[in-house]
Formats: C-alpha cells, structure tokens, sequence
C-alpha cells in the first residue's frame, strides 16, 4: 500500500492524537505522513462556540474530500451525530479516561494536576465547586459544562478560554479566571510528551466523578475517518487501529446523543462503558430559564444500558407578577434575571426601563482581521454596558470578525447580557465604573492588544482617551443610539427605592418628570456625578452600589427595609 496520509488539526494535541495513530500503523509496517490543517476552530477566540457544530472537524474532512490525505485523524467528541455520508468512520483508537477535570492556582488543600495523575481520587460536582469563590469566573464554553455548572451554582460567570491547552492554563494563571475545566484525557496525553510546564502541573486539581458529571458523548475516544469508498480498501488499516470496545461504548454515546438531538438542543453527559450508562441532560431552554434567574431541573440516570429510555426535562418558565403592595424597588436596569433573583428574596422589584437602544450597525468596523495576522495580535471588543452587549450581538450576526476576537466585559451585568443571548465573554473585569475599567485593562491587557470601543451618541471619548494616554491603541466609534424613552406615570411611595442603572437613565428619569423616591441606589460613579449635577434628585439619598447588583441590593435592603 502507498504511504498513507494522515490529516490533522495542527494544535499540540491534535498532533499527539495523529502521532498515536501513524505509530501504529508504522508499527504494523505502515508508511505514513502526518499533514496539518488549520479549521475554523482554531481560527476564532470568541465565545459563541455552539453555532459551529463540528467546526474543529470540516478543514481537516475537507481536505479528506478533496483527496489531499487518506485519512483523517479527529477527538470523536468533536465529531457533529451526522457527518455527511462521503466519509466513513474507519476505527476508534483504544479511549483514555473521560473525566472532566476543574483546575484551579495552587491550594494546600488539593492536590497538584501532577498528583492527580497518580491518583484515583473523584469528587462529587458539588464538593468541586466549593473551591470557586461567589460569583467567581470559570472558564468553559461548552454548553454541557456551563448548564451542569450552574445549575448547581448560579451565581458563577462563565468565560470563554479557547485555543490550546497551553493557552487556557495560561489564562488561569494570569488571573482571568478562578478555574477552569478541561477533559483529563487531553491533559495526560500532553503530560506524557513532556508538554505541560512544571508551573501547570503545580496547579490544583480536582477529578469530577462520570456519575455526577457524565462525560461528553465521545470523550477520551479517537475517530479515525476515511472517504466511504476506500472503507473496504482500508479493511486492514481498521484491523490495526480499531478497539471494539471503545467502538461499541461510543456507539452508544452517540445513539443516545442522536435520540435526543444531536446535543444541539438538549446539553448532555453521556457515559457508556460497558453495561452501564449515566445519562445528565438538562433542558433545551436551559439558558432561558437561567437568565430568569430561576433553577432548572436535569434528568439523570445511572444503571443498564438495557434499561435506559431517554426522558427529555421539560421546564416551561413560569411568570411572576408585579406587585404595588410594600415598599418596591423600581429599576430601571430592566432585567428580568435581577427582579426574579431580588423577588426570591422577597424584595418586590418593578421594571421600568427609561431608555430605548438602536444599533447603528452601519457604524461599525468590518472585515478587520487578515489571516496571516497571529491571533495574539488580535484586538479585544470592549463592552461598557448591558447595552453595549446586546447591540454587539445583533451587529455580530452579519459581522463575523466580531465573533472570532475575544469580548471584554465590564462587569458581571454586562457578561450575563451577552451570556442570556448567546455569548460568552472572554474576560469580564468584574469593574463598577470606568475608572476600574481602566485600572483592570491597565493591570490585565498587554499594550500590543489594540482595544475596540463602540459608544453610544451620548456618551463622551474620556474612556478611549484614558485609555489612549496609557499607551493602548484604541479604536471607538459610536455604534448605538441611547434615546430616552416615553414613560407614563410611575406610582412611587415614600419607601420605594430607585435604582438608575446609568446617567442616560437618570437624565430620561428627568425628562419625563417621574416621581422619586427618597432612596436612590445607582450604578457606577458616573451615574453619581449625573445624578448630583441634574438637581432633581436633590432631595434624595444617593448611594453607589458595591460589587454585584444582586447581592448589595439584596444586603441594602435587608438593613433599611427589612422587618
């Protein structure tokens, strides 16, 4: 047989898992060539992973096609349920272990990655958690892991990490992140070329148990694809590679995955191994039902894979009603999350959005991105506001350069507005006000990462222009119109508290002569300085909030209103 041509993505796993195999058939008498492909995967830093099923395999399948290699060498979990009927799973390599691991910085109280190694110990998800501070930052975009996460813990933020391995270990250790999790299967394989630094294997480890945190469909498994006519010229290639174990157990993953949609609608853990199964899916609208702010139900199963009949979890979100009876918070930051979150802890909170958003996407920056520039040189999206988000979102749906780069978010608001459509922010600088802003890029953001800032038509250039005397490259343009909105009567009493989420909405506040309340909470010092230069608040306490929205309300209102 001529020498076989092994195609590959060119990350440094990709290539052990080519590597794996060509040894192999080298072993068995082969001749082979390992070729590396680029894929759209390995070409986007953005967090909007889910809309590109199977973006890590079609380069390298394309290549397959076109009859540039003989076999293509993938993760099967990266593999989509259909594939099209031109290619042909011609074996599963032998599969590794299928845990998922939450790293972490070095802890006394846990066990380093290079200990892990070594050892058999699982943790249940919850006793893993407990090691992420309240509303910490863990970096994941898979929607599997994000939806089982925070099912458990809400209050946690997750953030996008992509590129290698080595990549989001250095994210972690920059401070991006208070964790992050990765299949251990990647890892070891890493660990046994001598391709982790001795600084990542001190990080701290936790193994999380495939009972309480069941695999992705595929997980630790190899899939070694050729085009559907050479399958039977291939036979002896399978003879070599194959483990039938492995085939079956994935099989089964995969039917099951199929049944319930592909993972495309429902987020599933999936574990076969043998006999036994341990199935986790949680609901379609999971993330709707998050960004309520309300918990959501899974469906689990542990036991016989005789014995398994897949039962989909079907949550409807149900409505809470507004109430006018005791004091309430009014707020104009419109965010049905925080009034569900606020009204669980019996804090009856009143939306009344004051401002109305229209994108300017004509506005903004296209087709910016070449290919030979190396993603390190890649600019940041930085979003300031909630508002912020949601334009960039609706702009990013004909603008694909902006889902590729990394988006930088404010504060936890801001990367909960993109998560609820869709998006996972890169880094969030957990900031209350530009002036921190300033301070997290300045600390964070090396000076060669050129900062893009869309603005609003009211806001002023002082952020870009801070930011420009610090030495950053800065690109800004108004890219959404604030407009104060028609509002009609607001029924406040004496006890309401109003909450102004930006100086627009304290100026549209005015504009409509609404009634205040004589207790103001608001949003950063900018919307302070707004505030005490309007004069029509002149009679009201003003009080910035500290940390996260939800928690500090919750806190205030405890202390002044409470029993």
């Amino acid at each position: 047989m001529d020498k076989i041509r092994i195609g590959t993505r060119t990350s440094t796993l990709a290539m052990w898992q080519a590597a794996h195999v060509q040894q192999k058939l080298e072993q068995s008498g082969y001749t082979t060539e390992i070729i590396g492909i680029t894929s759209t995967g390995d070409k986007s830093l953005g967090g909007d992973l889910a809309t590109s099923v199977g973006q890590f395999i079609h380069a390298v399948d394309a290549q397959l096609q076109g009859g540039n290699i003989d076999i293509a060498v993938h993760s099967t979990k990266d593999v989509p349920v259909t594939t099209s009927e031109e290619f042909a799973t011609l074996a599963y390599i032998e599969r590794g272990c299928t845990n998922d691991l939450l790293i972490f910085p070095p802890s006394d109280e846990h066990s380093t990655l290079g200990e892990l190694f070594n050892s058999s110990s699982e943790s249940s998800i919850d006793q893993a958690l407990q090691v992420i501070p309240h509303s910490g930052m863990v970096g994941t975009v898979s929607g599997r892991r994000q939806s089982f996460m925070l099912s458990k813990r809400p209050d946690i933020i997750p953030i996008a990490v992509r590129g290698q391995v080595e990549t989001r270990l250095k994210r972690l250790q920059e401070g991006r992140v208070n964790a992050i999790i990765l299949a251990e299967i990647g890892l070891k394989r890493l660990h046994d070329i001598g391709a982790l630094a001795p600084w990542m294997l001190a990080m701290s480890a936790i193994r999380i148990s495939d009972d309480d945190w069941p695999t992705a469909p595929g997980q630790g498994a190899i899939s070694v694809h050729c085009r559907s006519g050479d399958y039977q010229r291939f036979s002896q290639l399978r003879a070599v590679l194959n483990h039938i174990q492995t085939e079956t157990d994935v099989i089964n993953e995969r039917k099951i995955l199929g049944e319930i949609g592909g993972g495309c609608l429902y987020p599933a853990g999936i574990k076969v191994d043998g006999s036994k199964v341990s199935v986790q899916i949680s609901p379609k609208n999971w993330r709707d039902i998050f960004c309520q702010g309300l918990p959501f139900d899974k469906t689990k199963f542990i036991g016989a894979l005789t014995d398994y009949e897949p039962k989909l979890p079907n949550q409807e979100i149900t409505t809470h009603d507004e109430s006018n009876k005791g004091p309430k918070l009014i707020s104009t930051l419109n965010s049905d999350r925080l009034a569900r979150i606020l009204q669980n802890q019996d804090i009856n909170v009143i939306n009344k959005p004051v401002i109305e958003l229209s994108p300017l996407p004509e506005m903004w920056p296209e087709s910016f991105l070449e290919d030979s520039t190396p993603r390190s040189k890649w600019p940041y999206l930085v979003l300031t506001s909630p508002f912020a988000a949601k334009c960039a979102i609706e702009v990013a749906k004909t603008n694909s350069d902006l889902n590729r780069i990394q988006w930088l978010a404010i504060g936890e608001g801001t990367a909960r507005a993109c998560f609820m459509r869709g998006v996972t922010v890169s880094i969030c600088a957990k900031a209350r006000d530009s002036e921190e802003l300033i301070e997290y890029i300045d600390r964070m953001i090396g000076r060669s990462t050129e900062l893009m800032i869309p603005r609003s038509n009211v806001a002023s250039g002082e952020l870009a222009e801070n930011l420009r005397e610090l030495g950053f490259t800065i690109n800004t343009w108004v890219g959404y119109e604030n407009r104060s909105k028609v509002v009609g009567d607001v029924n406040v009493e004496g006890d309401d508290v109003l909450l102004l989420s930006s100086p627009s909405s304290a100026r549209s506040w005015v504009e409509n002569s609404l009634p205040i309340p004589k207790n103001i909470l608001c949003m950063g010092k900018s919307s302070l300085q707004e505030i005490e230069s309007l004069g029509y608040f002149a009679g009201s306490t003003v009080e910035i909030l500290q940390g996260p929205t939800s928690d500090f309300v919750t806190k205030w209102w405890k202390k002044n209103r409470g029993d």
